[in-house]
């Protein structure tokens, strides 16, 4: 005979509040004791336990769903850029396991530490941090430490859930709708969150590029349209592997670089810091002076909703001119 023990202990944690709240109405209009008014819920489809209802009405307990499910911020249902930099850390590194567990094992130590504050800033719930010793295996004689931050938190999860029609599996996630139809810094934040967990700076010889992988061709291909349409940057999308395929894309030139290094970029400060190493080392070729009509016109179609390259196509002049005259406007140092 198979026991409903389990059964009843997950209604009870389910309608635990309701129950409750009947109860303590009826034990308030009629004065009625624990049995008469288990009788009577049970008649109303409730699954309570006896115990519980005397633990409420005699011992002031209150129910699970009081107890232990920490409230989060009202302000979190709000879409931030920290928000999209957890969304997009957990299509990466990051994981939602049973239990309401989020989490992030990573060894940047830098890396943890951000997604812990974006959680704790979101949610204002606390999120714990450790650091994990690794043994030497005879595949790595100095294996790196981990870092790793988790919460425990139903209604956390179920927030970051709700945001997204899919599941973060690696096979399985996608860019939620409400991430591509959100501003460019909004976009930025979930691409960083991903590059964090998944992409790396190559640099060698003078040349290098920043690569982004996965097994996952639908959800990189989603992030691939972001860099080229929001942020006009050219990236390849290429597969290395074809028996156990893995996709990458691919960031080389000067400008996309430049471009992904001030828009985007890394948390972590290894990655960032190589990054700015890389852009710093490529000579700029092709770049005119130019009269300040087409410089103004150029900051106005900026203004206008043009890219860097859609303006640079049309005034016949390089995207790093552009940039470079957006900087120069934000420094107030135009002209």
């Amino acid at each position: 005979m198979i026991s409903n023990k389990n059964s009843k202990k997950r209604n009870y944690t389910d309608n635990s509040l309701d129950s409750y709240n009947l109860v303590m109405s009826i034990r308030q209009g009629t004065n009625w004791g624990s049995k008469r008014i288990l009788d009577y819920i049970i008649t109303k489809g409730f699954c309570t336990s006896l115990g519980s209802i005397e633990g409420w009405i005699y011992g002031g307990k209150k129910p699970f769903s009081i107890k232990n499910v920490n409230q989060i911020k009202e302000s979190s249902k709000n879409l931030t850029s920290e928000k999209a930099y957890i969304l997009g850390t957990l299509c990466g590194d990051g994981y939602i396991s049973t239990g309401y567990r989020l989490g992030l094992k990573v060894a940047d130590k830098d890396f943890a530490e951000y997604f812990k504050g974006c959680l704790e800033r979101i949610y204002g719930a606390p999120c714990s941090i450790s650091e994990r010793i690794i043994k030497p295996t005879n595949f790595c004689n100095h294996p790196k430490n981990m870092y790793v931050a988790s919460l425990v938190s139903k209604l956390t999860v179920e927030d970051l859930q709700e945001n997204n029609k899919y599941s973060f599996k690696t096979k399985e996630w996608r860019v939620p709708e409400i991430i591509k139809s959100s501003s460019k810094e909004i976009q930025a934040s979930f691409i960083k969150g991903f590059a964090d967990s998944e992409g790396c700076v190559k640099f060698r010889k003078g040349r290098g590029e920043v690569t982004m992988w996965s097994i996952n061709k639908d959800g990189l291909n989603e992030i691939h349209e972001m860099l080229t349409n929001t942020f006009g940057l050219r990236v390849s999308f290429g597969l290395r592997r074809s028996d156990n395929p893995i996709y990458y894309l691919g960031i080389s030139n000067y400008d996309s670089l430049n471009l992904f290094c001030e828009d985007i970029g890394f948390t972590i400060k290894r990655k960032q810091d190589l990054l700015k190493q890389l852009v710093g080392s490529y000579k700029r070729k092709g770049l005119k002076k130019h009269s300040s009509e087409i410089k103004h016109l150029a900051i106005e179609l900026l203004s206008s909703g043009l890219n860097h390259y859609q303006i640079a196509k049309l005034l016949n002049i390089s995207p790093t001119n552009v940039y470079d005259w957006e900087k120069k406007v934000q420094l107030e140092c135009y002209l």
